[in-house]
């Protein structure tokens, strides 16, 4: 009987061990990114004051706080202009040096968007987290390129 209650104390300590450990793998952390892009818009189609596009942008991120300081990232994006002013939606794929990577999702304004992660693969298996970005510069367009740079903070978890 002794034996038995000395296993399951055991036992038991392994088990808020493993969940304290898990715990920690999980735990929300903060993130800050600051990039540069480039963009190359085309107009889909014009109504009434409504204009519809789509872009590909390319660019590079500096990360603080994430698992990676430095990465690039791929998005497409489907945009409307008006006199109210520019929204759109993206979805986005970030690599890093290693070849690891995240894919996420942002819709709002120039101004203030919102984005999360979708996804992610190797060192960012299981990611989840969201926030919030802007665009700090832009650069003079020529013709249907444009370069601007943007900065965000979130904070992001890995469920592994």
């Amino acid at each position: 009987m002794a034996m038995m209650n000395r296993t399951n104390r055991m036992l038991a300590a392994l088990s808020l061990a493993a969940a304290a450990i898990s715990t920690a793998l999980a735990a929300e952390m903060p993130i800050e990114m600051k990039g540069c892009l480039v963009t190359e818009s085309s107009v889909l189609d014009k109504v009434g004051e409504v204009t519809i596009g789509s872009n590909v942008t390319r660019g590079n991120v500096d990360v603080t706080g994430g698992q990676s300081d430095k990465m690039t990232h791929d998005c497409r994006v489907v945009w409307s202009a008006s006199k109210a002013g520019v929204e759109f939606t993206n979805r986005c794929i970030f690599v890093d040096k290693d070849g690891d990577k995240t894919i996420s999702m942002a819709t709002g304004t120039p101004k203030s968007f919102q984005w999360k992660y979708l996804s992610g693969s190797g060192k960012f298996q299981g990611i989840t987290g969201s926030g919030t970005a802007e665009i700090v510069t832009r650069y003079p367009s020529s013709g249907n390129v444009n370069v601007s740079c943007w900065q965000g903070r979130g904070t992001y978890t890995l469920n592994r």
